[in-house]
């Protein structure tokens, strides 16, 4: 008899043990994520002030290729946007075959003066995409951090967890 009780204990304990350590685990993962998506955000927003500070100095360079130099330095896509909306120059894609980007959030904000951050889909890509742009005299540069990277370094420590587990 003593030893059903013990048994009935000792397993409602584990079952309060897992659900407690479950609960923990992911709200510190939860909190990590957050935290890490804040730090490529302020990174992004300096990112795109130099972005847009090299624009207004270069203004007369090539600006297709000037986007893929900052995209590469970045690691992001980066894109030169006229005031009205069109695409001037974009690091992976057509301008020519982009739609007019006046209605994206982060562009409404950048010409009102400020830096606009937004997540969302590429309508050109297919994936999502943490948005940041700022003004320039005419209009604003963007730029575009890929979440999968954010999701692949997650995925990355999971396994990492996983293994050093095993």
């Amino acid at each position: 008899m003593r030893g059903r009780i013990f048994l009935k204990l000792f397993f409602a304990y584990l079952v309060v043990i897992v659900a407690c350590t479950l609960t923990l685990d992911i709200a510190i993962r939860r909190a990590w994520v957050n935290s890490l998506r804040n730090q490529i955000q302020e990174s992004q927003r300096d990112k795109v002030q130099l972005f847009a500070l090299r624009v207004q100095a270069e203004r007369d360079q090539d600006l297709p290729t000037l986007a893929r130099q900052v995209a590469k330095a970045a690691s992001a896509r980066a894109t030169i946007i006229t005031s009205d909306g069109q695409v001037l120059a974009d690091s992976d894609a057509n301008p020519a075959d982009m739609e007019n980007h006046a209605t994206r959030p982060e562009f409404q904000a950048a010409l009102k003066g400020a830096v606009g951050t937004d997540v969302r889909r590429s309508h050109t890509l297919g994936i999502d995409f943490m948005y940041t742009a700022a003004p320039i005299p005419g209009g604003a540069v963007r730029l575009a951090y890929p979440l999968s990277s954010l999701n692949a370094i997650t995925g990355q420590v999971r396994r990492s967890e996983e293994h050093s587990l095993n």
